[in-house]
């Protein structure tokens, strides 16, 4: 998962190492993902995905991707929860 991320990439604004150290406190999951490019303009992207019942929890995010010279790498990610 790491490599998908730019190295200085945020989550909700806070570095991305946080969401790193919760999925490798959480472990695995059978959650499903549904993935909608929402936008793509030259070297960046918006994608949103919906993400079910990981670890019993649902969320919606929204990534901005942008491509470099070493590929598309998501710099930032933002989320909510759903109920």
């Amino acid at each position: 998962m790491k490599s998908a991320f730019h190295k200085n990439a945020t989550i909700n604004g806070e570095p991305i190492q946080g969401l790193f150290d919760v999925v490798d406190e959480k472990g695995e999951t059978n959650s499903k993902a549904r993935i909608d490019v929402l936008d793509v303009i030259n070297d960046i992207a918006v994608v949103r995905i919906t993400m079910e019942d990981w670890h019993g929890q649902n969320f919606v995010d929204l990534h901005l991707l942008h491509k470099g010279t070493d590929g598309w790498k998501i710099v930032a990610k933002v989320f909510t929860g759903l109920e």
